[in-house]
């Protein structure tokens, strides 16, 4: 009977999500936001080219281009690699301008320097791409300068070898270039050439922000924040960025949106100027703070919970190169939240990001999608492939993790709590902290056919507890405390629970404020309470705080006054915004 029943279930939910996968309305192909009438990329249109260049211009050129001119050919090359007028393609774009780059067009030895350095058009080949670049570079091409300096730095998968980078910022310093005097003083400021080198660094920089590049009074303001020039100094890195956003950069708006959000050091946690700042970010295309703004409005943080916008705020990051922002909105798409549910279009995304990001998330999930045929044709094939694919990247634990929430929230797919289980036993045993307590929970409290058992749950909240995850610790406390799952041990409980509240979990710095006002298991001491009950309640607006009032009201003067220092000791100490706990 149970069998035919997980029988039928398994049509229905099968029924179910074929339903979703129908033909999308037409407003699919516009952002997910109805103000906005950007079409969305994603969704390959009738007419995808601007057609600037007409068909006999194109002609021309190529003729042109063919009989050795390398003007014609850079131009052509350029038509190919935005699509103007033609369908774009990157083999024909680094073909034509490999024509004017080697008859010494400087802007086309770039160009292919930047075509193997990102793998357009060409196998990529960072070797290759230097090469390019030192051609332009030895014609006094400052750009070219600059592009070896950045990955002679470490970027794009180079290994650093910063006194090339220094050399090569250096030459286009001499040429008069602000941004490698710029990037020297970022090198320097690092310990390139030690304290010495570090001052210089800062002079450096102090010129740059002195002449009013925005750059130069960012990098002196991450420095005080993370106190590279002393103490760290929270005050000083806004100012800074503070500094940077009224000469208009949005970089130093992204910053100082998070100082805000977090209520990092002297900042308080302002939710709303830091959504301001992060709106004028994110309305400037700066892709970082869309992502953020996306995320915020996804999880209700800050702001009213709002899918459409969530949606429309990841749509705008991939278009502004955040691959991430791609399987977050196929997330939106498979679960029909703040988007029609539309599953092919989801496997599109996913797809992408897997492609663009060699993330194993998105990688997963197509794997989970061609398993049961959910906008894609199902091949068991196909699933294992993708499967193999997601298991070879680092991070593969917090992609079982999130296919396990899925299913546990039925957030695009159905709601199986017995799968949702599987997958952070996957993912527990990887030693993922944040699956752990996923599963201790369901253990702890039971969930559909999961009966409670608390042995279990104790086994998977002490996993997490020995990796530092704080609200293991105070369940493990907890557990201990009551003898659930596990013999009692009030040492062991109190030095648990004692262990989380300091370092922020609020549940834990709740129940020390019990444990000193009940004086059950620890010494009554009504001012520690008050200590404890303050940090813990201190963000919280309903009637909760009542406890602290009738605690305080009943001390005399002088307790009253040791528990109010003491309070003010235990915030600065133990409190956390609410964004940086590491709870849950």
């Amino acid at each position: 009977m149970q069998k035919n029943l997980l029988q039928h279930l398994f049509i229905f939910s099968s029924v179910w999500l074929s339903a979703c996968a129908m033909p999308p309305p037409a407003d699919i192909l516009s952002d997910p936001c109805d103000t906005i009438v950007v079409k969305d990329p994603c969704i390959p249109e009738n007419d995808c080219c601007k057609k600037l260049h007409k068909q006999e211009e194109i002609d021309e050129l190529r003729c042109l281009a063919e009989a050795g001119d390398m003007h014609a050919a850079a131009c052509l090359g350029q038509i190919y690699l935005t699509g103007d007028g033609v369908p774009p393609d990157g083999e024909k774009a680094a073909y034509w301008f490999r024509q004017a780059a080697d008859c010494g067009l400087v802007h086309a030895q770039v160009q292919m320097g930047n075509f193997y350095r990102d793998g357009i058009g060409v196998c990529r080949s960072t070797q290759t791409a230097i090469c390019w670049y030192e051609r332009a570079a030895c014609q006094g091409d400052i750009s070219a300068m600059l592009s070896l300096g950045e990955m002679y730095k470490g970027w794009h998968g180079m290994r650093p070898n910063y006194n090339k980078a220094m050399q090569w910022y250096q030459r286009a310093a001499d040429l008069g270039s602000q941004d490698a005097e710029f990037q020297m003083g970022e090198l320097l400021v690092h310990d390139l050439h030690g304290k010495k080198g570090r001052c210089l660094g800062v002079e450096l920089l102090t010129a740059q922000a002195e002449n009013g590049n925005p750059s130069g009074l960012i990098a002196l303001g991450d420095l005080f924040y993370e106190g590279k020039m002393g103490p760290r100094n929270i005050k000083a890195a806004k100012d800074y960025y503070l500094s940077a956003a009224e000469q208009g950069s949005h970089d130093a708006e992204l910053r100082l949106a998070m100082l805000y959000i977090t209520g990092v050091g002297f900042v308080n946690n302002s939710y709303c100027k830091g959504v301001e700042w992060l709106t004028k970010a994110a309305d400037a295309h700066l892709g970082a703070a869309e992502m953020v703004l996306a995320n915020m409005y996804r999880d209700g943080r800050g702001v009213d919970k709002s899918y459409k916008l969530a949606a429309h705020w990841y749509w705008r990051a991939s278009q502004d190169g955040i691959g991430p922002a791609d399987y977050e909105l196929a997330d939106l798409y498979l679960a029909g939240k703040g988007v029609p549910r539309y599953l092919e279009k989801a496997a599109i995304l996913y797809e992408r990001a897997a492609c663009e990001t060699s993330q194993p998330y998105p990688e997963l999930m197509l794997s989970v999608l061609y398993e049961q045929g959910y906008g894609v044709v199902l091949s068991l094939d196909k699933s294992v492939e993708w499967y193999k694919r997601a298991s070879k990247h680092v991070g593969f634990a917090n992609a079982e993790y999130k296919v396990g929430r899925h299913f546990q929230l039925g957030f695009g797919l159905p709601r199986d709590i017995v799968r949702a289980r599987k997958w952070y036993t996957y993912a527990a045993n990887r030693g993922l902290p944040i699956a752990q307590v996923e599963l201790g929970d369901m253990y702890y409290n039971g969930d559909d056919e999961l009966l409670p058992d608390f042995c279990k749950a104790f086994h998977w909240y002490r996993k997490a507890a020995t990796l530092g995850h704080t609200y293991a610790q105070y369940m493990v406390g907890i557990m201990l405390l009551e003898g659930k799952g596990v013999n009692k041990n009030i040492p062991e409980a109190i030095a648990y629970i004692r262990k989380a509240a300091y370092k922020g979990a609020r549940q834990a710095q709740y129940q020390m404020g019990l444990l000193y006002l009940r004086g059950r298991h620890l010494k009554q001491n009504d001012s520690v309470a008050y200590g404890w009950f303050k940090v813990a309640l201190q963000d919280v607006n309903d009637v909760t705080p009542m406890v602290i009032r009738q605690l305080i009201e009943k001390m005399d003067p002088s307790a009253r006054e040791k528990a109010v220092k003491l309070a003010h000791e235990y915030e600065r100490r133990y409190h956390y915004p609410k964004t940086l706990i590491p709870t849950r």
